[in-house]
């Protein structure tokens, strides 16, 4: 049930040993660092600390000649006081050419998140004076991350997208066979995602017992472990309604079974399941890019913008702490939109008061 249900202790659990065995593999003065991390934030912000601590010394074993020859657990304190400014600077080159993972690039945003991580993490070994200076201070700063255009779906999209999941129920193709059987589940995702505007992860998390159809309300846990209730409209309600009381139960073979939304292995639907499935039934729609559960979210929170015109009730919707991050990832600003401002005369002869 919400935030306390088995499913989000088990994910807790999950990611508290992943962090463990990273740790295995890191020297042991790195530790109280990520102990610290995991006391102080929330459980996905300490694993992808641990995960970026872990891969500066992957950095430094292949780049530094001290290190080559040492397993990462083995490079001393020592080395790691040595380091200076220079060091980091090669770091971000590094990570820009992402020579640790088969050679992609990787976005400023991300190299932003993982310098704010060494930032934090030489602070932390200088303030405890396990090295004598921080030798990110000096370094370069990242470049700044240039927003891409909002990636979401127009409403004619959105509309072709339902009705490839629609379509589902009644194709006659044999590779819908399998998809036949989790058609009701499937739009009832879409519908929510689309209306709502849930992370996956949020969507992921269902219960049964989230759903209240005497309120008309759902509740989720958010990003960070805190609940919120929130209201569906009538075609999300009749939408779920008929994918509980038609298809679910013979999907969840065990009647103990919390999960709202059902695998065809009869447990509960993974974040990637639902990831793989938006993919299918966006190249079913042919639509042009991929569709993402987190496009949907966008869609969601830009519509909803665009019609009320009230940031922060959009702000409030999606769960976000900070408006401003609303604003940079949600108002946008149509061509027609921009295209206005030319029919105004602000500073004209008419606006004299």
């Amino acid at each position: 049930m919400g935030k306390d249900s088995r499913y989000y202790a088990e994910l807790r659990k999950d990611k508290l040993a992943r962090i463990t065995e990273i740790k295995k593999q890191l020297p042991i003065y790195t530790h109280k660092f990520i102990e610290s991390c995991v006391r102080k934030y929330q459980i996905n912000t300490a694993l992808a600390y641990a995960k970026d601590v872990l891969l500066f010394f992957e950095f430094l074993k292949v780049r530094n000649p001290r290190c080559r020859s040492l397993e990462i657990k083995d490079i001393s304190l020592e080395i790691l006081d040595a380091l200076n400014y220079e060091d980091i600077n090669e770091f971000q080159e590094f990570m820009v050419l992402n020579e640790s993972d088969s050679g992609h690039m990787v976005s400023n945003r991300t190299l932003a998140r993982k310098m704010a991580t060494l930032r934090n993490f030489f602070g932390y070994m200088a303030d405890k004076e396990y090295i004598a200076e921080n030798p990110t201070l000096k370094a370069d700063k990242n470049q700044k991350y240039e927003e891409n255009d909002i990636k979401r779906l127009d409403v004619d999209e959105a509309k072709r997208l339902i009705k490839a999941v629609e379509e589902t129920k009644t194709s006659t193709k044999r590779s819908s066979a399998r998809s036949k059987n989790t058609a009701k589940r499937d739009l009832a995702i879409v519908i929510l995602l689309l209306n709502l505007g849930l992370r996956v992860s949020e969507c992921a998390g269902l219960d049964l017992n989230d759903v209240n159809f005497e309120d008309n309300t759902i509740r989720i846990v958010r990003k960070g472990g805190k609940e919120a209730i929130l209201y569906i409209n009538e075609k999300t309600r009749n939408t779920l309604r008929d994918y509980i009381k038609n298809e679910r139960p013979l999907l969840a073979q065990d009647p103990k079974e919390e999960a709202l939304f059902i695998s065809l292995k009869n447990n509960r639907l993974s974040v990637r399941s639902i990831e793989d499935m938006l993919k299918k039934y966006g190249d079913g729609a042919k639509l042009t890019d991929r569709v993402h559960p987190h496009k949907l979210r966008r869609t969601f929170g830009t519509t909803l913008y665009n019609s009320s015109g009230d940031i922060y009730m959009v702000a409030d919707v999606l769960g976000h702490k900070d408006v401003n991050t609303t604003v940079k990832h949600y108002a946008a600003v149509d061509e027609e939109h921009r295209k206005s401002v030319a029919n105004y005369d602000l500073f004209g002869d008419n606006n004299d008061n």
